[in-house]
């Protein structure tokens, strides 16, 4: 079940994080260098066999690709305006929710790596009896963390936090070739929104 159909009556999304597709990286340099080599097996060598073995190591990382994106997309990462839920798991789902209203801290870590590349994890320590909630290798940590932050204000001040603030078409471009770099939008998606966007401008 998605998370829009577990929401309640008022209750909306203000945010959804997204894991990073790095851990992706090396397996995908896996099926290509192993089609490579099958391809200079057969042009070059002549070698039937060596061709083969080449092919079946490329179908063997071709198939940790497919399951190890299964299991990026199996998890959710979404705050609302009363809470923030992670839930993960492909065959059986685990979810777990933090109401604004009980969150105390949110902290954002990210190692050398995280900041070049952009990825970290996020921390939140609430008042209930789950204790605290973390967020593992999710694009754009910071901006997860600022986003949960102002919720957070929002909420204690009026009890329902409110929508963030309209982008600009710049900002809302900036956004989509974010989208674009982590590959969760085709450039072909990418292309037909920013030519709607820079009709806007």
């Amino acid at each position: 079940m998605a998370i829009e159909d577990q929401l309640q009556t008022g209750e909306e999304i203000l945010y959804r994080a997204y894991p990073t597709r790095l851990p992706l990286v090396p397996w995908v340099g896996g099926v290509a260098l192993s089609l490579v080599a099958a391809g200079l097996a057969w042009n070059l060598w002549g070698n039937p066999p060596l061709t083969l073995a080449a092919g079946v190591v490329a179908l063997v990382f071709l198939g940790a690709v497919l399951i190890k994106l299964v299991v990026i997309r199996s998890h959710d990462y979404v705050l609302t305006n009363r809470r923030v839920v992670l839930e993960e798991g492909i065959f059986s789902r685990r979810s777990t929710d933090a109401s604004l209203g009980k969150i105390n801290n949110v902290e954002h870590r990210q190692t050398l790596w995280g900041r070049l590349l952009g990825y970290g994890e996020v921390e939140i320590d609430t008042a209930s009896e789950t204790g605290a909630t973390r967020f593992n290798g999710i694009s754009r940590p910071l901006e997860f963390k600022r986003a949960i932050l102002g919720a957070v204000e929002g909420y204690r001040y009026t009890g329902s936090a409110s929508p963030p603030t309209a982008l600009s078409p710049a900002e809302k471009i900036r956004q989509l070739k974010g989208l674009l770099d982590e590959g969760l939008i085709s450039p072909q998606e990418f292309e037909a929104k920013r030519q709607e966007l820079l009709a806007e401008m």
